[in-house]
């Protein structure tokens, strides 16, 4: 801490500011303030509340400024920045009072104009510990500095001893940067000599091992193996490749042995030895040599060997030099390629046959279809006909082949049906309510059309089935009849479900009064001067209640009957279900309707617990509502829609929530969707009874269906049914 370390009595050694700072390093001083000292003068006058505070060093020759705040408003400057009572070597100056102080009180700066009241001075340290400056407070009054004062200032004064610190490393820094460039430049023209006798006989060294490294390279990166042999048979030399194929850590370890030695099979190194005796008695190369090569306990395996005989100055020949590839993994190719050729004729041949019997089964059904059945090709013209077809129109098949199908509608509705045939090619479908042909007599025929695009090879085919809705109008008005049966047991159902909430707290109500009426028919005897009158009303009033609750409960018999008649049936004998399998089970049965139209994501809960209920009934709830998923998003690919099946335990409930990524159901329509025979698909798609059917299972055994949607977007059908 700064504090015990000031002189506040007595007169220490004193010594002259510039003697002090004689003995500072040279060229650690600069003849101008610095930016980096003016924050800290700045922070210590604002610390310790004076006007003046500044940063001195000092050369040889006098005392320079590094920073300063306060002394511009000073008549004589230097004299204040030269100021320097007498102090002990390296020990800071604190006086407090300067009029009081033995040191100034007779000072000219003390008892002058603007005089010097408060001094303090905190000398500034060298790494050896030399003096070459100070950190400087004046002040024209006397005051004191507390503890955290003199604390601060102590700080202070150590940053300014880091900065100059720095510099001066910085300086000696550069002064070594400075020699180690003079002598680079002398080491440099020493190494421009050496480096030309050095390129000399590097450029000698170079052509001497140019080849050798050329080969070197050669055998290293070669992707085959390269051995040579002398006369005896013994190796010589090999590359890596091929002590990697001998399982070798070096081809140092090949030198001076034989085949037989290195573990071949003795008849298979005694013909190496034969085919390489031939090449260095004949003098001529062999290339392409396909032989087999197999080790004691190893695999067979092929190679593809070429040798060449190696001669001496003379011309003789002395050794051979062999190169080989491992050829095993082709020759099992070709012999897998082979067997897959066989594979493909034999399949080709089955397709062959299976494109024949699949030509006369749909031949067959076209034939048993009961509607007419026409094939067009891409021009929209009549390849094939059924039966029906024929009948229906009343013309033989050869008075309809060729014939474009639009041709076959009346004059007025031609352009349509060409039109629709035109998107067919495009979209893949077709769908036509009431499209009129014309019959062999001239009359319109009302049909459905629906149609699909056929892919047989490169040719494209039309299959439009044909509806004749004679038959389908009369059973319409047979089914108005239907629906208003069915929308009559709806209604019931619905006036027994609400008459029967308010019965039953009317009849608890009414029982309630009862027992109140009986209570008070008890005490009223005991009252003195009640009128006979209420007493004779009491007996009425009994019996007006017991008239209310036999009527009510007359309506609850009315309703009872009323839910009897719109009962829908008996369901099977409840048993625990398990979930999980009822789902996969169902699944598996939508797997093609599903996995053209949507992706599968299965989120179960572990040891989700069993439910009481019928598996078959279950099972076809779960049906229903994933076939109805699929239809939702279609038309569509797996790529842009999902299918999610979760289940999850909530509470005393097993929830299992069926999403799909479909159209939506539009908030007008999400009210009606689980009255019968309601449905928003088209006509001849579904009869509007599935979720009808669903939401009345599921509420037999207990539980309870919700639906969420969002157009767009999606459908969430929720099951809640008790857990066991």
């Amino acid at each position: 801490m700064l504090q015990p370390r000031f002189q506040r009595g007595g007169l220490p050694e004193s010594m002259s500011e510039r003697r002090m700072l004689a003995s500072s390093p040279s060229g650690l001083f600069d003849r101008s303030p610095e930016p980096e000292y003016e924050d800290i003068v700045r922070f210590a006058a604002e610390s310790c509340e004076v006007p003046i505070a500044f940063i001195r060093v000092a050369d040889l020759e006098r005392p320079w400024l590094k920073a300063s705040v306060g002394l511009e408003a000073l008549v004589d400057p230097v004299r204040f920045v030269g100021f320097s009572p007498p102090q002990g070597a390296g020990e800071p100056c604190l006086i407090e009072d300067a009029r009081a102080d033995a040191r100034t009180q007779n000072h000219p700066l003390v008892r002058g104009e603007s005089p010097l009241g408060f001094y303090v001075s905190l000398p500034l340290m060298t790494r050896d510990g030399d003096p070459v400056g100070a950190l400087c407070l004046i002040d024209h009054v006397p005051r004191k500095l507390s503890p955290l004062q003199l604390r601060l200032l102590e700080h202070l004064r150590r940053q300014v001893e880091t900065q100059l610190r720095l510099r001066e490393q910085l300086l000696e820094a550069e002064a070594r940067s400075a020699q180690m460039e003079e002598t680079q430049a002398r080491l440099y023209a020493l190494n421009e000599n050496l480096q030309t006798e050095m390129r000399q006989r590097q450029h000698i060294q170079r052509e001497l091992l140019s080849h050798r490294e050329l080969l070197t390279q050669v055998l290293a990166h070669i992707p085959f193996a390269v051995f040579w042999k002398d006369g005896d048979g013994k190796y010589r030399g090999c590359n890596d490749a091929f002590a990697q194929c001998f399982r070798l850590s070096s081809p140092q370890e090949l030198l001076g042995r034989t085949d037989l030695e290195m573990g071949v099979l003795p008849e298979l190194a005694a013909a190496y030895r034969r085919d390489d005796l031939a090449v260095m008695e004949s003098g001529r190369v062999r290339v392409g040599i396909e032989e087999p090569f197999q080790r004691l306990h190893g695999e067979e395996r092929w190679l593809l060997t070429s040798k060449v005989p190696l001669r001496a100055p003379d011309g003789a020949v002395h050794s051979i030099l062999g190169i080989f590839a491992d050829i095993t993994d082709r020759r099992r190719e070709e012999a897998a390629l082979q067997q897959a050729l066989w594979q493909v004729k034999q399949y080709a041949a089955l397709l062959e046959t299976q494109v024949v019997a699949a030509t006369e089964r749909v031949r067959r059904l076209m034939e048993a279809s009961r509607d007419a059945v026409f094939v067009l090709d891409e021009r929209g013209c009549v390849l094939e006909l059924n039966p029906v077809a024929e009948r229906l129109l009343g013309r033989t098949a050869a008075q309809l082949l060729g014939v474009p199908f639009d041709a076959l509608a009346p004059e007025p509705e031609r352009p349509a049906l060409r039109h629709s045939l035109a998107d067919l090619l495009i979209r893949g479908t077709l769908r036509l309510e009431d499209q009129g042909l014309r019959s062999a007599q001239g009359e319109r025929l009302s049909v459905q059309l629906i149609g699909s695009l056929q892919e047989a090879g490169e040719a494209r085919r039309q299959l439009v089935v044909a509806q004749d809705l004679t038959e389908k109008r009369r059973l319409e008005q047979q089914s108005i009849q239907n629906d208003r049966l069915a929308a009559m047991g709806v209604l019931t159902a619905g006036i027994a479900h609400e008459i029967n909430n308010p019965i039953s707290y009317m009849l608890a109500n009414l029982d309630l009064l009862r027992q109140w009426e009986d209570e008070l028919e008890q005490h009223l005897p005991s009252l003195v001067g009640l009128p006979q009158e209420l007493l004779e009303r009491m007996s009425e009033a009994r019996s007006v209640i017991a008239d209310c609750i036999e009527g009510s409960l007359r309506i609850g018999d009315i309703v009872r009957g009323m839910r009897l008649l719109s009962h829908t049936g008996q369901g099977d004998d409840l048993s625990p279900v398990d979930i999980h399998r009822s789902l996969d089970a169902v699944l598996h049965i939508a797997q093609g309707e599903l996995k053209h139209t949507a992706r599968l994501k299965q989120d179960y809960a572990r040891n989700l617990p069993m439910v009481l209920g019928s598996e078959g009934r279950l099972g076809q709830v779960f049906l229903n509502l994933i076939i109805n998923a699929v239809h939702a998003m279609r038309p569509g690919s797996p790529a842009e829609h999902v299918l999610s099946v979760r289940s999850r335990l909530e509470g005393q409930q097993v929830r299992i929530d069926i999403s799909d990524t479909g159209h939506g159901i539009p908030p007008e329509v999400l009210p009606r969707i689980f009255d019968p025979f309601f449905t928003t698909k088209p006509a001849g798609i579904g009869t509007g009874l599935g979720l009808s059917i669903s939401h009345a299972i599921i509420q037999k055994m207990g539980g309870s269906m919700r639906v969420e949607s969002q157009v767009g977007r999606g459908t969430t059908f929720s099951l809640l049914l008790p857990a066991l």
